[in-house]
């Protein structure tokens, strides 16, 4: 570290900081902002300039440092009293603490991660909730999924934040490619034209190098991880990680607080995809097979093929599936929920302490539902033909009306959808209710 880049900073600093009160939260900006500015100039200086040059464009580079003492002080307050709160307004609506707080958006509102929520679906109060059913103490998701409207992918690649960091790795034979961000909007999508390129775009509203994310390549692995997250300055990243069409090897998305599109790949080998305090949406992608983490937080998968296994799990959060297709269903909810249409295939589903309502298209497989103090709904095509097992200690288990019936006792029931039956649905209820339709 340069000792006069030091002392060109912390007096250019100065200049900013003279006219303002002496508050904890200005202290603490100014001291951040001396080591993000010191970082930038000393890369510049190793870069061929002088110190003065690369500390003027250091300063240029990141912005209007008066404007941000100012959001600083009109979210913390100009005295000795602080809230210490991080206030973001942008396209994606209105956020306290990266939503954690209070998080307003097309979606609803949610307060305290959820504690208490009201959107399209009913109002929440703890483990309370309201809604089209009445008020019961199930526990839904804590925080607002994503909507399903149609994503354009074309319309993804625009962005209002100004670009800031470009990088471009050419892996001849990519066999996977792994990202992890802390607090951004990061978009995956596929490449225009022919190329063998990852492109990394990264748009802020500062530019500062030490906020850019790091790509590295190992042979055939490509590793893209988010830069420095400053604690006090209000900074918004959208990320497009733009990976060939013709990709077929692995993708692991790791995402702590954001939204995150994955769009327009049809070739994955392997999906990982894990999402804390977040939004996710999945939308015209094949795979052969996917696993996806869900905390507190909404997922939605659209258009979505799965040769193999489809695992998904949610605590205390939200999953919606449409016209998804998986050679086998693995997916649990606790005090969350899963709902899907459209689906085809067969598998595991369990609702510990959440529910879930599912709408098959096609049955292509056994069928394995259990619910210990949640609810299941599966509704079945009208053609459908299939065998089925139903058993409850205290919940509720309703077997379709057409169903021919071959053994009824207290809790207990099997029988017969159709002709042919040649998979079965087997239910089992603890204090849950199965309804199957």
């Amino acid at each position: 570290m340069s000792a006069k880049i030091e002392q060109l900073v912390a007096m250019r600093l100065n200049t900013y900081f003279k006219q303002q009160p002496v508050t904890p939260a200005l202290t603490e900006l100014k001291t951040e902002l001396a080591t993000d500015l010191n970082e930038a100039a000393n890369d510049k200086e190793r870069g061929g300039l002088d110190p003065e040059a690369a500390v003027a464009e250091a300063f240029s580079d990141f912005g209007d440092i008066n404007d941000l003492i100012q959001q600083v002080n009109t979210e913390n307050g100009d005295t000795d009293k602080v809230r210490r709160h991080q206030i973001t307004v942008d396209e994606d609506g209105i956020a306290i603490d990266n939503g954690e707080a209070l998080k307003i958006n097309a979606e609803g509102i949610s307060i305290n991660n959820g504690a208490i929520k009201a959107d399209a679906n009913g109002l929440k109060v703890g483990r309370w909730t309201l809604d089209a059913d009445g008020i019961n103490e199930q526990e839904p998701a804590n925080t607002a999924a994503p909507s399903s409207r149609p994503v354009n992918l074309a319309g993804e690649y625009v962005e209002r934040l100004p670009l800031v960091n470009e990088q471009r790795v050419a892996v001849a034979d990519l066999a996977s490619v792994t990202i992890s961000y802390r607090s951004a909007t990061v978009k995956v999508l596929p490449t225009r034209g022919t190329t063998d390129e990852v492109i990394v775009r990264e748009y802020m509203n500062y530019k500062n190098p030490a906020y850019q994310g790091q790509v590295t390549q190992r042979g055939t692995d490509v590793q893209i991880v988010q830069g420095k997250v400053p604690f006090l300055i209000p900074l918004r990243v959208h990320v497009q990680i733009l990976i060939p069409v013709q990709f077929s090897g692995k993708l692991a998305l790791n995402s702590r607080s954001g939204n995150v599109l994955v769009g327009g790949l049809k070739q994955l080998m392997a999906v990982n995809l894990k999402v804390i305090s977040g939004s996710a949406q999945v939308t015209a992608m094949a795979a052969t097979s996917m696993v996806g983490e869900l905390t507190s937080g909404g997922l939605i998968m659209d258009d979505v093929q799965v040769t193999e296994q489809l695992e998904l799990a949610v605590k205390s959060g939200r999953i919606r599936l449409s016209s998804v297709t998986a050679g086998a269903y693995a997916v649990s909810a606790t005090s969350g929920s899963v709902t899907g249409q459209h689906l085809r295939g067969g598998g595991r589903w369990i609702a510990k302490s959440g529910s879930i309502k599912l709408g098959f298209a096609t049955i292509a497989g056994d069928i394995d539902l259990t619910a210990n103090s949640g609810s299941i709904k599966v509704t079945t095509p009208v053609d459908s033909s299939y065998r089925y097992e139903l058993e409850s200690q205290s919940g509720r288990v309703l077997a379709p009306k057409h169903a021919t019936v071959e053994h009824q006792a207290d809790g207990y029931q099997t029988g017969r959808v159709g002709q042919t039956g040649t998979y079965l649905i087997h239910g089992r209820a603890r204090s849950g209710t199965i309804h199957l339709s």
